[in-house]
């Protein structure tokens, strides 16, 4: 038997059956029905595909991207703290895509250095001095 309806604590039913915990069970199993897509409103995402449902929520396309593999082409960052790739000049990857940067541990003479790829070779950026205040 199906159950429909709104239940405040203490209602009886024309059946004079009072509501309560102790005998709901006697009246078997009742079926639920949830009206779907559940809105946004009510908690749900109003969508019926895991697509729609980002969209719904206002989450961009770094919603679907592994945390080991984040691709952000556009915006700022402040306040993060970055480390580069470190590489010996025996071990540096091929140059070829302009910009990349990297922690060379011997790129200046046996010194560490800065390598940056200009789309055709790494070129150093010397560290210069220690920092002091």
């Amino acid at each position: 038997m199906a159950i429909t309806a709104s239940v405040t604590r203490g209602f009886t039913y024309s059946t004079g059956i009072e509501i309560s915990a102790a005998n709901l069970n006697e009246l078997g199993e009742p079926t639920v029905t949830v009206a779907t897509p559940i809105a946004v409103g009510n908690g749900g995402t109003n969508a019926t595909t895991a697509s729609a449902a980002r969209t719904n929520l206002g989450l961009g396309t770094i919603a679907t991207q592994a945390s080991n593999s984040v691709s952000v082409t556009g915006g700022s960052m402040s306040g993060v703290l970055i480390t580069l790739p470190s590489y010996a000049v025996s071990a540096l990857p091929s140059a070829g895509t302009a910009g990349r940067v990297v922690f060379c541990t011997d790129g200046d003479g046996g010194s560490k250095c800065l390598a940056v790829d200009d789309g055709t070779n790494w070129k150093r950026v010397a560290l210069g001095a220690t920092v002091s205040t």
